[in-house]
């Protein structure tokens, strides 16, 4: 079963984008937790997202993971945009999943949370800009003076897009971001509402197939190719008070993200939790699910951040990490 959790604190959309979901399996209470002692919290509250990063731990679920390593996890659903703040000492979840960008921006508001996996890397075509067939932008240097529709205009899309502007010579001032759901991007551009949409999977290929949009621009390319987008942060305190349940969790991720590698297990995800349309699963791209968390890789979001302004100071991820 899962139960919602309600968005704490302001507004400020992001993904993210990306910004996707979690988990439940079932053990005793006395199982032990991979390479540890019996966890403290078998039933962990898992924070999730409607998207497909986190369709590896749906995966593990099913195969009995979590239970291997001592969990029964809770999911309880997130919203997927809106400027989040979650209180994760005092709110509905204990581990929670997001976009890298909306993590660091919680962060950087002064959340005491830390890092305790990856969730998905951008992958060729995994993020992307559409226009109508019938546009006259051909290139991204055409994009001066555009409309472009995003979930967030300061969220992971706008990273992206400021980033691949920047690398053609267009200031991301010359652009105009008008803020739409993902759902409805795709008749934004349709209609003419917007002159490009910034989409992710599977709305990218979704849009495609339903409207007849064509790719502009790869969002993931150059300075932000195979760019983190995604992961799982608890509170410092829960950290502190279950070393043995975060751990254990931490290895029941190792384990799902190996499991990813099969790519007709996870359509079978994408179909039965995410309720991705069979046509949809079958074209769409993936990104990549890390095995491991490297400070390195979710450092090159925070620079991006820090040199974009959305965040203002600079943030060294490898103090925050839980290993």
């Amino acid at each position: 079963m899962v139960t919602k959790s309600p968005i704490v604190l302001s507004r400020r959309t992001l993904l993210s984008a990306g910004g996707a979901l979690l988990l439940a399996g079932c053990a005793s209470g006395g199982e032990k937790s991979a390479g540890a002692g019996p966890v403290e919290q078998p039933e962990v509250r898992l924070g999730v997202l409607p998207v497909p990063d986190t369709a590896p731990l749906y995966l593990a679920q099913r195969e009995g993971v979590f239970q291997q390593n001592g969990l029964r996890p809770k999911f309880v659903e997130s919203e997927l945009t809106g400027d989040n703040r979650f209180d994760l000492d005092n709110g509905p979840e204990d581990v929670h999943f997001d976009s890298w960008v909306t993590i660091f921006l919680n962060i950087a508001d002064g959340a005491d949370w830390v890092l305790i996996g990856e969730a998905c890397q951008t992958g060729t075509l995994t993020s992307a800009l559409l226009t109508a067939p019938t546009s006259k932008l051909r290139t991204v240097a055409d994009l001066k003076g555009a409309k472009i529709g995003v979930n967030n205009p300061r969220g992971l899309g706008v990273m992206l897009i400021d980033a691949l502007l920047t690398t053609n010579g267009v200031k991301p001032a010359d652009v105009d971001y008008v803020e739409y759901p993902f759902d409805k991007i795709g008749g934004a551009v349709r209609d003419g509402k917007v002159d490009a949409g910034w989409l992710i999977e599977p709305f990218l290929t979704d849009v495609q197939i339903k409207t007849g949009a064509v790719p502009l621009a790869d969002t993931a390319t150059g300075a932000t190719v195979d760019l983190p987008q995604s992961g799982y942060v608890c509170g410092r305190k829960f950290a502190e008070r279950n070393p043995n349940t975060v751990k254990a969790f931490q290895a029941s991720l190792v384990d799902a993200q190996v499991r990813a590698l099969n790519r007709a297990a996870l359509e079978r995800e994408f179909t039965e939790y995410l309720k991705i349309e069979p046509n949809v699963a079958s074209l769409m791209s993936i990104g990549k699910y890390p095995s491991s968390l490297r400070a390195v890789r979710p450092q090159r979001v925070a620079d991006l951040m820090l040199s974009q302004g959305m965040i203002t100071k600079p943030l060294d991820v490898q103090k925050l990490i839980v290993s």
